[in-house]
């Protein structure tokens, strides 16, 4: 799949315009190809080095120091758009690198393998960008990005950042070239793509993360503390000689103040902290986007997907609910990491990684636990949340109105403050309950324990981020249940269930009363022994 020419996001080869940044896309060399390889997926992880397309920003970048400038022609480059005709086999660039075959790139541009004449012929990457046929500003910041990232390589000194050995360009053709080490590993997004289920096992994401705070604590700790800016899978690289992570396009990457506020909001949604896009950038945002890339890689969630939500575990599914096998203390993890509030986030890089040691030595010893539910805590009605009756929407169980629906809620309204707990465990709050799915083919007839306090009952959606806790999906083969049809909630030793509105009504049949069809939005009581009728399937309601 091509990178966008502007942004560098993945744009799929029938898209016309780039799904990130809108700009019109043309046709591309192929983003990377693999010796006798057709297509770049077909490409093994270890042979296809991935770099991904330079973002835009400002600023002006001077030259990298250390490192040999050249001009190999003397033409103006203002206005100058070269074509994106790739480099030949064989082709000599500079008198000194000889192209050995296109490893990489996008629409601005190709990454190369090549040898070092100079040199006996060893193997470097050389990274190309060219001027397109751009706007005059996206060209103008395409070029002072490469030339950050020129500059920035050449004063690292750090084993997981690829070392520069040569910046030169050609005026007559308005092409750049960064020269530097080439690492034969491919990257994280190829390697996940080739994962077994789509996922990659949690001790070895434990020890890239570790890698990977390193490098961030040693950006972060420069006398210019640098933030990365844009950490996700296709940036962080593996060398193929000593398998150690590689941090690769410092394209955006720039030095900041410590209180430095306005800067340009640049980054892979999905990826980029809520604060990157309000100009907040900090070295915690870094922190966010490292969490952001584990969550893909243990889970195989990729969070461009839903990039503003994703990490919102009030309406989206925890990462041990789309990866049971991930550890409790890994999605605990997870969930600090990608904190909205940065504050709330681990503080540094440095004490992440820490963190990750301590919980990969774990690992090893099998200290770890999984799906262990902790003592809960007794909570107040007025820091509980429940679902809206009318629309959904989650909300405090003692508000009087909806906050998204303006409607009146009936638990609020009857002044229930009692301290409750959630979820319930059984010994703890008296009597639990439970739902057996009546008239299915099954041996055993389906259950449901009412574990919280609060259940929602309907179909799962996950494109709407519907996860009820009461899922009929398996059980309604004609979708004549709704999405939020119901939902059943705990006042004390009471249960109570109401109608969402649903499409198709619920019915409640008494174990010793007349059947009544519920209004909706209105709570019933439920007795032990009552049915509930939800389209086909009947719900027998017992308390235990």
């Amino acid at each position: 799949m091509p990178d966008c020419r502007v942004c560098g996001h993945e744009v799929a080869e029938d898209q016309e315009s780039c799904p990130s940044c809108g700009a019109v896309q043309e046709p591309v060399v192929e983003m990377s190809v693999a010796p006798n390889a057709e297509d770049p997926v077909d490409a093994a992880p270890s042979e296809e080095p991935v770099v991904e397309g330079v973002q835009a920003d400002t600023g002006e970048v001077g030259q990298p120091e250390g490192a040999a400038t050249t001009t190999v022609a003397s033409a103006e480059t203002d206005g100058k758009k070269s074509g994106l005709k790739p480099l030949a086999q064989d082709e000599l660039l500079n008198n000194r690198y000889k192209i050995s075959r296109k490893i990489g790139g996008g629409g601005m541009g190709a990454v190369y393998l090549a040898a070092d004449q100079n040199l006996g012929g060893v193997e470097r990457a050389v990274k190309e960008m060219v001027q397109s046929s751009i706007e005059e500003d996206q060209q103008r910041k395409a070029i002072e990005d490469f030339r950050r990232e020129s500059m920035i390589l050449s004063t690292l000194d750090h084993p997981s950042i690829p070392t520069i050995y040569d910046y030169f360009f050609d005026d007559s053709q308005g092409r750049f070239y960064l020269v530097m080490k080439y690492i034969s590993g491919g990257d994280l997004a190829g390697r996940l793509r080739a994962a077994p289920g789509g996922r990659i096992d949690e001790q070895t994401v434990t020890e890239w993360a570790i890698q990977v705070c390193e490098v961030l604590a040693y950006l972060h700790g420069l006398p210019s503390t640098i933030v990365y800016r844009d950490l996700k899978p296709s940036n962080i690289m593996l060398d193929g000689n000593t398998g150690r992570v590689m941090l690769i396009d410092f394209g955006i990457a720039r030095s900041i103040n410590a209180e430095e506020k306005g800067v340009t909001a640049v980054g892979t949604m999905g990826y980029a902290p809520p604060e990157l896009f309000s100009g907040q950038v900090e070295p915690r945002s870094d922190i966010y986007s490292l969490g952001s890339t584990m969550f893909h890689l243990l889970t195989g969630a990729d969070p461009q997907n839903n990039p503003l939500l994703i990490f919102d575990f009030q309406k989206n599914p925890r990462p041990r609910q789309i990866n049971p096998q991930l550890s409790d203390q890994m999605e605990r993890i997870l969930m600090r990491a990608v904190e909205y509030n940065a504050d709330h986030r681990f503080s540094s890089a440095e004490e992440m990684r820490r963190v990750l040691v301590e919980h990969s030595e774990n690992l090893k010893r099998g200290a770890v636990t999984y799906g262990v539910t902790e003592t809960p805590a007794a909570v107040s009605l007025a820091n509980q949340t429940v679902f809206c009756g009318f629309c959904g929407q989650r909300i405090i169980a003692t508000d009087l109105f909806c906050a998204f629906c303006g409607s009146k809620q009936p638990i609020a309204q009857q002044g229930v403050h009692a301290e409750i707990y959630r979820p319930l465990v059984s010994g703890q709050m008296g009597r639990t309950a439970k739902l057996v799915i009546e008239g299915t083919s099954e041996l055993d007839a389906p259950v449901f324990a009412l574990e919280k306090t609060d259940n929602l009952v309907g179909r799962r959606d996950p494109m709407s981020n519907i996860f009820p806790e009461i899922d009929l999906s398996r059980y309604d083969p004609q979708t004549k249940i709704s999405r939020r049809h119901a939902r059943i909630w705990r006042e004390g030793e009471m249960f109570l269930v109401e109608d969402l509105g649903s499409s198709n009504g619920t019915t409640l049949v008494p174990a010793h009363e007349d059947t009544v069809r519920l209004q909706p939005h209105h709570p019933y009581a439920l007795g032990n022994g009552d049915r509930l009728r939800m389209g086909d399937t009947t719900l027998h309601f017992m308390k235990g």
